[in-house]
């Protein structure tokens, strides 16, 4: 018998390689896009020494001013919230500037492409305040923002230049060439709350197109943030927990306590903010590690939510004794707790106590019995900003925790809501 042979796998090939050919491209653009800038995430902040951090704590952020602009109008870091910002350090004096016509060029390319969007604007800040008066950048400002839809898009700062050296350098760390100072080739990218998003070489087209491009990232992440507060605003409302008081709801007490910094801390600190709220000692030895864990991660997301202006964390000692301010402090550092944020209260057993129990619906108490020789509630307290009890948390649980997490955005996004008069 002659020898038997396998079909041709050659037809079988060719069409393997028909099949696999249209998906080369998105493999490589996956493989290669690790490690482009521009992934389809959020922008980082950056810290006091210039490295990339995830959240706006300790952020670098433009410093408080007042200033005045092209127009003779004072301008403050206030009037620039709710709008991000491509921000610039220059002069409109050629003769120190000779890139200055450069310079504007790029300029008006992101402005050309924001022109007709309200919540996007070109900020610069003056090198040379005795040269650019606001007679002098009134003209330059007109001439370039003239197909601008919306007034006050392109601001021009000018003003003491020791004030404005010292927002440029101590607080937003640009370098400057003392030989060349007019020439500031950096970029910054600022987000409608004050904060360094990012950073270009301003005379890099490519990095010009980078601005433009993470301008249209950050206003699609906020839209989305508020999207979730309309679906949020529009959810049932939260319960009222405890006693009915009449026609209206139990309110946490007043109370002055001492927190971890040695100040005083009472409930006008609280006045129009959300709080969260529980009972633990530092030497717990059982169910204080897991909680506050917990409640250090909620700090962080409450950064990375923008939210740390509007929510405050409240853990009181249920060990008075031994639980001293400085003992505190050193606890809520090694929880990595911003202690603007985060409270840590300590004062007389005989108002602590009261407090917990009557006021937040708290267990506190010494027991003998008790790991630690304290027995407090695993609970964890959600306050609304007028003080009313409005939901109870298992501080040792992942999944509680996230639903409060979600109750509190609810929460805020409907006070918010109703500040506004916007129907439910």
């Amino acid at each position: 018998m002659g020898e038997r042979h396998s079909p041709p796998r050659r037809p079988l090939r060719r069409l393997l390689l028909v099949i696999a050919l249209p998906g080369l491209p998105l493999l490589l653009l996956l493989l290669l896009g690790k490690g482009m800038r521009h992934e389809f995430s959020d922008l980082d902040y950056f810290d006091l020494e210039g490295a990339r951090v995830k959240t706006a704590q300790r952020a670098r952020r433009l410093p408080e001013f007042k200033l005045q602009d092209q127009l003779g109008r004072d301008v403050e870091r206030s009037d620039l919230a709710g709008t991000f910002w491509l921000v610039a350090f220059m002069t409109t004096d050629t003769a120190t500037s000779p890139q200055l016509a450069a310079f504007t060029q790029q300029l008006l390319w992101a402005n050309w492409r924001y022109r007709d969007e309200p919540d996007v604007g070109l900020v610069c800040f003056t090198l040379d305040a005795e040269h650019d008066t606001p007679d002098q950048l009134q003209d330059y400002v007109q001439r370039n923002e003239r197909y601008n839809r919306y007034p006050d898009k392109w601001r021009f700062l000018t003003g003491h230049q020791d004030t404005i050296d010292h927002i440029i350098d101590a607080g937003l760390g640009i370098p400057r060439d003392s030989a060349d100072p007019f020439n500031v080739a950096t970029l910054l990218l600022i987000d409608d709350k004050g904060y360094v998003r990012q950073k270009y070489l301003a005379s890099s087209e490519h990095e010009i197109g980078d601005a433009v491009e993470d301008i249209a990232l950050l206003k699609k992440r906020k839209k989305e943030r508020e999207k979730r507060e309309r679906d949020w605003a529009a959810a049932p409302a939260l319960p009222f927990l405890g006693p009915q008081m009449g026609d209206d709801a139990f309110t946490a007490p007043k109370f002055s306590l001492i927190d971890q910094n040695g100040a005083e801390f009472s409930h006008r600190d609280l006045e129009g903010k959300v709080r969260l709220v529980d009972a633990f000692f530092t030497s717990c030895p059982t169910i204080c590690p897991v909680i506050s864990s917990q409640l250090a991660r909620v700090h962080d997301q409450l950064w990375a939510a923008g939210l740390q202006d509007e929510v405050r964390i409240i853990s009181h000692t249920v060990d008075p004794e031994n639980d001293t301010p400085e003992r505190m402090l050193d606890y809520g550092n090694r929880l990595g707790a911003d202690h603007g944020v985060w409270k840590f209260l300590t004062g007389p057993v005989e108002e602590l106590y009261p407090l917990l129990q009557d006021g937040y619906l708290l267990t506190a108490l010494a027991s003998d019995t008790a790991a630690g020789g304290f027995f407090h509630s695993d609970q964890v307290i959600l306050v609304d900003s007028k003080g009313h009890l409005r939901g109870s948390y298992d501080g040792t649980r992942t999944s509680d925790i996230d639903k409060m997490l979600e109750a509190v955005m609810q929460l805020l996004a409907q006070e918010k809501a109703s500040a506004r008069h916007i129907p439910q």
